[in-house]
């Protein structure tokens, strides 16, 4: 019996996996965010984007806005299309997921910059999620010879 695994069918099953999981936290996220007072992060959320604004949006117009393009990233990746649709705006929602931790710091920290509230320890987590995304979308993004937007299958690492 060999101790070696097949780095081909793990990356793939792997990479399936994370893109499921975000499908899944992304749509649940946004869909909370259509109904009033039952996501965590909606105060923050929306303040963040009525700040980004210049207060031009109310705070019911942003979060709608943000629902719907959580539900849409979720649906980008729990059924793999417009992948690079998904992973620019993917990846442009992680970047405004931090901007708490600039704009609005009485929320992301109790005392800065070490001592964290829940707000920021919940932002720091995103992190994660950028790395899992980034994994996920990135072979979209590869220059390929071919016009296909499937990014070929991974095949053995030379030696």
């Amino acid at each position: 019996m060999s101790n070696t695994v097949d780095n081909a069918g793990a990356s793939w099953t792997s990479l399936d996996a994370i893109r499921l999981s975000l499908g899944v936290i992304y749509f649940h996220f946004g869909f909370l965010k259509f109904f009033p007072d039952l996501s965590p992060a909606e105060v923050i959320a929306s303040y963040t984007a009525m700040k980004l604004t210049g207060f031009h949006m109310q705070a019911a117009g942003a979060l709608w806005w943000i629902a719907v393009l959580e539900c849409g990233i979720g649906i980008g990746f729990l059924f793999k299309i417009f992948m690079r649709l998904t992973g620019v705006l993917f990846l442009l929602h992680m970047a405004a997921t931090f901007l708490p931790v600039f704009l609005l710091p009485e929320f992301a920290f109790k005392f800065v910059p070490f001592g964290l509230s829940l707000e920021g320890q919940y932002i720091l987590k995103n992190l994660v999620l950028v790395s899992a995304g980034w994994a996920v979308v990135s072979p979209y993004f590869k220059k390929d010879k071919s016009a296909s937007a499937e990014p070929a299958e991974p095949g053995p690492t030379p030696a």
